[in-house]
């Protein structure tokens, strides 16, 4: 099949790439700008293109079979530092990918689209189902750059002619977390000696790349025209996860200074995970602690 990834060098694109190669039968294209990494991930071509350019568009073929479509600003500090740069983006990339790919519809099986538990910020049921509703407190607040763009295209993609698989992604984590995530920022700061937590009473539910890719390819053969959550279903405390990861690079007892979370920022995140476990019966995804231990032990 041939197969074109978006977002190619991010954590999650790259690790798409990677599990999509080990079936030789796979002709992968890869797309990234090189914005916030220059890894180039195992695929038959890269092209490093803006996205946010229509044009640049005219130097891919129209017969992908499938597209993953992960390209995106993340990172909660951009959500702060750069909404502006945040919202544009990520709008403009979407929308080009969602004309790109109806040029495709002779050929394209399934679009996948990478959206977030950003969408669901502001719900106060936990776990959160797939059909909740969406609220928004404060629709000025930085943060919504990035959560904005998402329900847009979750909105435009379920009244499309566009074949798609949405996966809504629970805080997802790996070796090539990039700065601007939680785990990468914590480990850069435990480095530096300085150990800081912000929001250390907000839950989270984290997830393992690898994990969480295993699950997105599945259920994009599995489902069509369905949003599912993926993620781990098992909630942790911030500072729980902060002293993990302390931990797993060798100090046991630090002192602390804790800042209340940020405006905006979720008290809890939970999936529910039971409409992906009724197709990927076999899904147990690994504990933060034995993930941040593979991820701590590759640093040494």
């Amino acid at each position: 099949m041939k197969i074109l990834v978006t977002g190619a060098s991010g954590l999650l694109g790259t690790e798409i790439c990677r599990q999509l190669k080990q079936d030789v039968a796979n002709e992968v294209w890869a797309v990234d700008n090189h914005s916030r990494s220059t890894t180039i991930p195992p695929c038959d071509r890269f092209l490093e293109l803006d996205l946010t350019n229509g044009a640049n568009f005219e130097q891919l073929p129209l017969d992908f079979d499938y597209i993953y479509h992960y390209a995106a600003i993340n990172g909660t500090k951009n959500f702060y530092e750069r909404p502006n740069q945040v919202m544009w983006t990520n709008m403009c990339t979407d929308f080009n990918m969602f004309e790109f790919a109806m040029l495709c519809r002779t050929t394209l099986k399934k679009f996948v689209y990478a959206s977030s538990s950003e969408v669901v910020s502001d719900d106060p049921e936990t776990p959160v189902k797939e059909n909740t509703d969406i609220t928004i407190k404060n629709i000025h607040n930085a943060r919504w750059s990035y959560r904005l763009p998402k329900i847009c295209s979750e909105n435009f993609l379920a009244n499309s002619a566009i074949p798609y698989v949405m996966c809504r992604y629970f805080n997802v984590y790996g070796d090539n977390s990039k700065s601007g995530h939680f785990l990468a920022d914590q480990i850069a700061k435990i480095k530096s000696g300085v150990f800081e937590v912000i929001g250390p009473d907000e839950t989270r539910s984290f997830c393992h790349v690898e994990d969480a890719v295993r699950a997105t390819i599945h259920m994009s053969r599995a489902v069509e025209n369905e949003l599912i959550n993926i993620g781990n279903d098992r909630e942790i405390t911030i500072m729980e996860a902060a002293q993990t990861i302390a931990g797993a690079m060798g100090h046991t007892n630090p002192n602390w200074t804790t800042t209340p979370g940020k405006a905006g920022s979720t008290p809890n995140r939970r999936p529910d995970i039971s409409k992906l476990q009724s197709v990927l019966t076999d899904y147990c995804p690994r504990t933060f602690e034995q993930g941040v231990k593979e991820i701590v032990d590759n640093m040494k």
